[in-house]
């Protein structure tokens, strides 16, 4: 057959290379320069069609897979890796030689409390430029280490519709416009930044996770397999704004469908999740969630195989990239047996293509400005005077009786919660490393930065109870109530965390398992 005669025909030389950040096509003097894709002065749609002409159609479910980590060495076509995440900061591994670490900024509750449109946008174009930067310094991995790219998978956009969700730290808002403000400021300032380079896009936003995703485990059903029915118009008046207003009017050029089904129908592959977003005049890409067109056949059993959920969510739903391996085992198995076609195939070729010509990664590097940024540009100081404004700016004072605040100094504080004396467990999770060591030791915890401020006064901490259990010796809830009679000021540090906040059905859940056991303790 014609595809076996690729498969001979293409094995004898090494065709797919391992990912490496930082690499463009069309590179002078390797021999790869002179095609009509690395034409600068043709239309970008004239050479991805070109581009993807010289492409085997056995590599190209290898090429629309996440975290594959292949490239094109025939036609001199680095490895490209699809999944940085970018919920928060860049998700880097490591640091720069002096010690400068990408900004982790506030968790995405604390952005939508700012109510600061351009504050958020500071905040983006900073995420935008530190990944960036990241990538051209070549050795730099997500923090996974498995690769770095430039398509920010994020933010999260869901509706912190219940404050039982445990991945509501994920999220901002349960506000539909302040949701779609918010979405609108983090497209504009990862993508288009300070305006550097107006000819490329800085980084791309992906938007997450397209929709209503809002259920980790409950009443027996997970993220995977659960079903959300949902009229009309609440999909049109609550659920959608955050990603209308990102893809209609700030041009963001990616989305991820979500693992669960709407009234039925799996999100990723969804003729109506499609036509909104062609009603929104999106031009991007599509990812999945984490394997989520193999959710479509094994967990909703929408489909009866694998290879039809593969066709189905390139036809019907517009999911371009599957972040996994269902395309890459079935979807040329799904052309095969005629349920869709390599046409079909080509249009997600087309997609993913495109927005990396936008990203400038087969144009000249020493024309592109973006291709400048460096070490010098993470951990900056104007990048820490900007999260030190956000973090102030998202405190809400709701009522303050008797003029308690502000605290005097030289008095007797207690500090009750388990979040007391914790680093790790304020940081929001999907997190790159921050401190230089790679531990928490730059991040201050509550007890240690009111002691400081305290001054001639005595603090101490008492955690209470933990997070998910009961502390019934010291430091249990009978010392917590003896300290705060006799404090001058009480302050509370309770909230969720990583470990334990995400649910399960049943039993004890391996995340509080692994803090209670110190591997992640609460208290750091």
């Amino acid at each position: 057959s014609k595809m076996a005669a690729l498969l001979l025909l293409y094995s004898a030389a090494p065709l797919l290379v391992q990912s490496q950040p930082g690499e463009y096509a069309c590179v002078p003097g390797g021999g790869h320069d002179n095609y009509p894709f690395c034409n600068v002065s043709l239309p970008v749609d004239d050479r991805v069609r070109d581009l993807l002409s010289r492409i085997p159609d056995i590599l190209k479910p290898s090429l629309l897979t996440a975290r594959a980590n292949e490239g094109l060495a025939f036609l001199g076509v680095p490895s490209y890796y699809w999944g940085s995440n970018c919920i928060h900061s860049s998700m880097f591994d490591r640091c720069t030689d002096d010690g400068h670490c990408s900004t982790s900024f506030p968790s995405g509750p604390s952005w939508a409390a700012t109510f600061d449109r351009d504050l958020m946008r500071k905040m983006a174009t900073i995420i935008g430029q530190e990944t960036r930067a990241g990538f051209n310094l070549k050795t730099w991995l997500d923090n996974g280490s498995e690769g770095a790219g430039l398509e920010c998978w994020g933010p999260v956009i869901n509706m912190n519709r219940d404050p039982r969700w445990g991945r509501n730290g994920e999220g901002g808002a349960e506000d539909p416009y302040l949701m779609g403000q918010l979405a609108l400021a983090w497209t504009l300032g990862l993508q288009k930044g300070d305006g550097l380079d107006e000819r490329y896009i800085q980084v791309i936003a992906t938007l997450k996770h397209f929709d209503a995703n809002s259920l980790e485990d409950s009443d027996g059903f997970t993220r995977h397999n659960v079903n959300v029915n949902l009229t009309n118009y609440l999909l049109q008046d609550y659920y959608w704004p955050a990603f209308r207003a990102a893809i209609r009017d700030g041009g963001a050029k990616g989305v991820m469908c979500s693992y669960n089904a709407i009234n039925g129908i799996p999100t990723c592959l969804d003729p109506l999740m499609l036509s909104a977003r062609n009603a929104w005049n999106f031009s991007g890409y599509v990812t999945s969630d984490s394997d989520a067109v193999g959710d479509a056949y094994d967990q909703h059993h929408y489909t009866a195989s694998a290879a039809e959920a593969s066709c189905k969510a390139i036809v019907d739903g517009g999911c371009d990239i599957d972040s996994g391996n269902t395309y890459k085992d079935n979807l040329l198995i799904g052309v095969k047996q005629n349920i869709c076609t390599m046409d079909d195939v080509d249009k997600a070729m087309f997609n993913t293509m495109r927005v990396r010509f936008e990203l400038g990664l087969f144009d000249p590097v020493d024309t592109q400005p973006y291709t400048k940024l460096g070490a010098k540009d993470i951990g900056t100081a104007n990048a820490t005077a900007i999260n030190a404004d956000a973090a102030a700016s998202s405190l809400v004072l709701v009522t303050n009786p008797h003029n308690i605040l502000p605290m005097q100094t030289g008095k007797k504080i207690a500090i009750i919660g388990p979040h007391g004396n914790a680093t790790y467990a304020l940081i929001q999770v999907d997190t790159g490393i921050i401190c230089p060591n790679k531990d928490m030791s730059c991040v201050k915890t509550p007890l240690e930065a009111i002691s400081e401020l305290n001054v001639n006064g005595q603090t101490i901490f008492v955690p209470g109870s933990g997070l998910d259990t009961n502390i019934t010796g010291a430091g249990g809830i009978v010392d917590a109530v003896s300290a705060a009679k006799e404090a001058d000021y009480v302050i509370l540090a309770i909230g969720i965390s990583e470990c334990g906040s995400w649910g399960k059905i049943s039993g004890i859940p391996s995340e509080i398992e692994r803090c209670a056991t110190g591997q992640k303790p609460y208290f750091e």
